[in-house]
């Protein structure tokens, strides 16, 4: 399995075997979508007002749900919370107004656990704020973990890589303030102590650490001087504690325990999704690209450098769709969530 972004792709710990990002095959097919798949939409109701809903953005999700029904109808229950995560307050919520193709999908709630792990927590709430207008807005969900079984694919999480530079957009002036500073350091230590495991769906995540060492360096030739010389590229950057992931199940029924597998050891968990989870479940059911790396002619091209097979890896489980963070912030400053229509 593969991970689209190099920082949150190498949080994927090396496995003896098994499949990579998805079934090496093509896709279950999906079935047509009609108005007799989808049913009948709910009516809008006053709650849903109260957290910022309409009819449009509650018909978009269903249409998108009937979809989808083939995956999510694989998605193992929600196992029960550990006494760890029970225990765990939610201090804050923020909200991700979520777009499909630049078409309002819905607003996910994420309920922050600030005393938990308190330097994540601070910066996953900052950079969904915002801060010097750095943050997660116009960020994009760019991946999707698939585990296989009996050929069809199980979501365990979808994945944002976060930002990019700690710089205020549009310029090279550092950002000041961000909780845990410009690097992963402050956050390693809560990564140590984290009780809670990601063996559920709905947890929310940032990624602080690689799951594996990162590649050795490739040699190749280059001219200089009018000699050719070895040089040595650097590997890929690791995480920088700002890409985030949201749990879609804890695995599938041979492997009940995936998720926390992949993610327990780099990520730290911040919080918990209290409202649009049907949202994630939906993006996670967007059709991806297909993982082509036992492919005999794409093991060829990754022998001999050819970088148009790393551009390929690097799009494995990216949704067809493009999903972005339209908009983020705190939930008593939100404005109504937009339109679908």
């Amino acid at each position: 399995m593969a991970l689209h972004s190099p920082a949150i792709r190498a949080a994927r710990p090396t496995r003896a075997s098994g499949p990579r990002f998805g079934a090496s095959g093509p896709r279950p097919a999906r079935p047509a979508l009609t108005r007799a798949a989808v049913g009948p939409i709910r009516p809008v109701g006053e709650d849903d007002h109260r957290h910022g809903v309409d009819g449009g953005a509650t018909r978009r999700v269903a249409l998108v749900a009937a979809l989808a029904a083939p995956i999510l109808g694989s998605i193992p229950r929600p196992a029960p919370a550990l006494a760890s995560e029970l225990e765990a307050k939610v201090t804050d919520e923020v909200f991700f107004d979520l777009a499909i193709d630049s078409e309002p999908a819905g607003r996910v709630v994420v309920g922050v656990f600030g005393d938990a792990s308190p330097i994540a927590a601070a910066r996953f709430k900052a950079l969904a704020q915002g801060i010097q207008g750095l943050g997660y807005r116009r960020s994009e969900i760019n991946a999707v973990e698939y585990e296989e079984e009996n050929g069809a694919d199980t979501p365990l999480f979808i994945a944002d890589p976060g930002v990019k530079a700690f710089v205020i957009p549009g310029s090279s002036t550092p950002v000041e303030g961000l909780p845990g500073g410009a690097s992963t350091d402050a956050l390693l230590p809560e990564l140590a102590k984290s009780a809670i495991s990601h063996r559920r769906a709905g947890l929310v995540s940032l990624t602080v650490e690689r799951g594996a060492p990162p590649p050795p360096p490739k040699e190749r030739l280059v001219s200089m001087n009018g000699k050719f010389v070895t040089v040595k590229d650097p590997p890929p950057p690791g995480p920088n504690g700002t890409g985030f992931v949201v749990t879609v199940s804890g695995g599938n029924s041979d492997t009940p325990g995936e998720t926390a597998a992949i993610l327990d050891r780099t990520n730290v968990v911040i919080g918990t999704v209290l409202e649009g989870m049907d949202v994630v479940e939906a993006i996670a059911a967007l059709p991806t690209v297909k993982d082509n790396s036992s492919s005999p002619f794409f093991a060829v091209a990754k022998s001999i450098g050819d970088k148009r097979a790393t551009v390929a890896e690097q799009a494995f489980g990216k949704p067809f769709a493009k999903v972005t963070v339209a908009r983020s912030g705190i939930v008593q400053d939100a404005p109504p969530a937009p339109d679908a229509e």
